[in-house]
C-alpha cells in the first residue's frame, strides 16, 4: 500500500460496528454463567478454551474471526476487503474417570477448506502420562498445537507455520503425551504414529513443493506410518522452548500389487521458543524440510525449504480502562520469510507485519493491523503485496 493511501470508505463504520458487537457479547464471566476457563493442563495437554456446560460430563463451544481488509497486490486493490477469517466449533465429553473424547472442526481461511482438527479419544494412565489415540494435531511446533484465533497477536500465523508445517495440521494416529521434571522446571512431550504426509505435496502441486497441501492424510497410502515427535522445556515461569520433528514416507509404492517406486522420505523439523526480556514478549519459530523428489522431477520440485519468524510483543495498558478490568493494549510486531527451494534465486516470501490489539482475557481481541510482504515465484520474478486490516476474533 501507497503511503496515505486511505482505507476503503465502507470499511470504517463496519470497523466501529464489529469492534463494539465484539465486546458487548463478550463479557467478563459472571456468578453463575455457563461459561468456564478449564484449569492448567497436566499430562502434556494442552489448555482448555473457554467453554460452556460442565467438563466433568459435556462441555462446548468454539471461536470465530471477521476480517475487514484493504489489501494491494502490485498497486491494485482486492475488491473483497470483507472475509470470515477462521469458524471454530468442538465438543468434549469426560466418559469415565480415565478416558475423555474430544471432537472439533475448523474452517481456515488460509486453507479455504473445512478440516476436521480433532476425533480423539484420551486414557489417563496417571497424571503426568496420557495415551490418545484417533485425528488429532501433530505436535509441529506450538502454532499448531494452540492457534484459537482470539489468543493470537496477529491477523495471519507466520509463513513457517502456514507454508511449511500447514496449520491447521491434523492427522491419524496414536500416541502418548506426558511430562517430567515437576516443579520450577518441567518438560512436557509427546510421540505419535501418525499417516503421515502424501504424495499431495507434489503430484497436488504444480507451483513446485508444498508440504500443506500433503497435510491432513486421514489414509496411510503406503503402509508405513509417519513419526513426530516434540519436547518442550520451561527454564522458568516465562520462558518456554520446543524441538519438533516429523519422519515418514510419503508416496505411493505399489498400485494393484504392482511395485511402482521405492519409498521417499519427508523429513520436517520445527524449532520453536518464547521468552520475556525488558518487557517484552519475544517469540521465534524456525522450520526445515528435506524432501526426497523422484529423479525425473529434480529441478522442478525443492528437496530443501527453510523458513523462520521473530516476534515481539508488549503491553501498554493493562486494564485499558478502570471498568475494564480484563482489558489490555498490547503492540506487536513480527518479521518473517520463508524459502520454498533453496535451489533456486526466487520461490521466496518475506514478510513485516504490525498489529495493535485490543484484548478482553479470555473472550476476544480486536487487532488493527498493517504488512508487506515480497513474494518471488520460481524465476525471481516479484511481487509485492501490502495492506491495512481489522480483525475481530470472540469465543462464543
Amino acid at each position: 500500500m501507497s503511503a496515505g493511501q486511505p482505507m476503503n470508505i465502507h470499511v470504517a463504520p463496519m470497523v466501529l460496528l464489529l469492534a463494539a458487537a465484539v465486546f458487548l457479547t463478550a463479557p467478563e464471566a459472571r456468578a453463575g454463567s455457563t461459561v468456564r476457563v478449564a484449569a492448567p493442563p497436566v499430562g502434556g495437554e494442552l489448555p482448555e478454551s473457554p467453554m460452556h456446560g460442565n467438563p466433568e460430563v459435556i462441555s462446548w463451544g468454539g471461536h470465530g474471526e471477521l476480517r475487514l481488509g484493504h489489501d494491494r497486490v502490485r498497486g491494485t486493490s482486492d475488491p473483497e476487503w470483507f472475509s470470515v477469517g477462521r469458524m471454530n466449533g468442538f465438543a468434549r465429553a469426560r466418559l469415565a474417570a480415565r478416558w475423555r473424547l474430544a471432537g472439533e472442526g475448523t474452517w481456515d481461511r488460509a486453507t479455504d477448506d473445512f478440516v476436521l482438527e480433532r476425533v480423539e479419544l484420551t486414557y489417563r494412565w496417571k497424571r503426568t502420562l496420557h495415551a490418545h489415540g484417533g485425528i488429532f494435531p501433530v505436535p509441529l511446533g506450538r502454532t499448531n498445537l494452540s492457534h484459537d484465533a482470539p489468543r493470537n497477536d496477529f491477523a495471519e500465523h507466520s509463513l513457517v507455520a502456514t507454508q511449511l508445517v500447514g496449520v491447521p495440521n491434523a492427522m491419524l494416529g496414536l500416541g502418548v503425551r506426558g511430562a517430567t521434571g515437576g516443579g520450577k522446571r518441567p518438560m512436557t512431550y509427546e510421540v505419535d504414529l501418525v499417516t503421515g504426509f502424501s504424495d499431495g505435496l507434489i503430484v497436488d502441486s504444480p507451483g513446485g513443493t508444498r508440504l500443506p497441501i500433503g497435510r491432513n492424510n486421514y489414509g496411510d497410502n503406503n503402509g508405513l506410518p509417519s513419526v513426530v515427535g516434540r519436547i518442550e522445556f520451561h527454564p522458568s515461569r516465562d520462558s518456554e522452548w520446543g524441538i519438533a520433528a516429523e519422519s515418514g514416507p510419503y508416496n505411493q509404492t505399489e498400485i494393484g500389487g504392482v511395485t511402482v517406486d521405492g519409498r521417499r522420505w519427508v523429513h520436517l523439523i520445527v524449532a520453536d521458543g518464547a521468552t520475556d526480556f525488558a518487557g517484552l514478549r519475544l517469540a521465534a519459530e524456525t522450520g526445515i524440510a528435506f524432501v526426497d523428489v523422484p529423479p525425473g522431477l529434480l529441478g522442478l520440485y525443492a528437496e530443501d525449504q527453510w523458513g523462520a519468524s521473530v516476534e515481539a510483543s508488549r503491553t501498554l495498558w493493562d486494564p485499558l480502562f478502570g471498568s475494564w478490568r480484563q482489558s489490555a493494549l498490547r503492540v506487536a510486531v513480527r518479521a518473517d520469510a520463508v524459502d520454498l527451494d533453496r535451489g533456486l534465486q526466487g520461490d521466496s516470501r518475506h514478510r513485516v507485519s504490525a498489529s495493535l490489539n485490543i484484548h478482553h482475557r479470555p473472550r476476544a481481541v480486536a487487532r488493527f493491523g498493517w504488512y508487506y510482504e515480497l513474494q518471488r515465484d520460481r524465476f525471481d520474478n516479484e511481487t509485492p503485496i501490502a495492506g491495512l486490516t481489522f480483525t475481530a476474533a470472540a469465543y462464543f
